[in-house]
């Protein structure tokens, strides 16, 4: 991916989010998006703004991605905490929301921070995947620049592959591994129906 260069953001100080050219965004993308995901891509938009100030094409591509991958019922991120350290065996918990609107909590340990919070997912979800590649890289520069994780997991000889954005990392791989899981769940869904 090419950084785009630093003293040419689409939205910034004092060019604040349109929605409109959000929208003619994700257009020239070739994404057919719906009123909710054209509305969701904004909000995100508006909150990253809200965290930079500095919005790039490239990052509203990767919303985009992220949004357009999501299945329309699944898990959702609530909250993730890290224990790492030296001599520590990295720890995380996670809470999340169920498709049915509950508020599952689980914990777990692992071999790095990734694999711990991938661990805590599964047992919140009830659902083993296994993280075949994954790869983690900013899309913009600086100390709070937002950076996507593409992530193949694996169910049942299937492969998956996801995407997800955040400016911290942690957050996308959980988001990318949750994305993955709901996917998973939509296509048994799909061969139940």
């Amino acid at each position: 991916m090419v950084l785009r260069d630093p003293d040419n953001p689409l939205f910034d100080g004092n060019n604040p989010p349109i929605p409109e050219v959000v929208h003619a965004q994700i257009a020239a993308m070739g994404r057919e998006f719906s009123q909710q995901q054209t509305e969701d891509a904004y909000q995100r938009v508006q909150n990253l703004y809200e965290l930079k100030m500095r919005i790039y094409p490239e990052e509203i591509e990767a919303i985009a991605d992220e949004i357009h991958i999501q299945p329309k019922i699944g898990w959702d991120l609530v909250s993730i905490m890290i224990t790492i350290g030296p001599n520590v065996m990295p720890a995380a918990k996670v809470i999340l929301n169920s498709p049915d609107g509950r508020r599952i909590s689980s914990e777990a340990g692992g071999y790095n921070s990734t694999d711990a919070i991938c661990s805590a997912i599964s047992e919140a979800t009830g659902i083993r995947i296994f993280l075949k590649d994954f790869e983690f890289h900013t899309i913009s520069g600086g100390t709070n620049s937002l950076g996507q994780v593409n992530a193949t997991v694996e169910y049942h000889n299937q492969q998956v592959r996801t995407t997800a954005c955040s400016i911290d990392m942690l957050e996308a791989a959980a988001k990318a591994y949750l994305i993955a899981i709901n996917i998973v769940l939509d296509r048994i869904n799909q061969q139940l129906e």
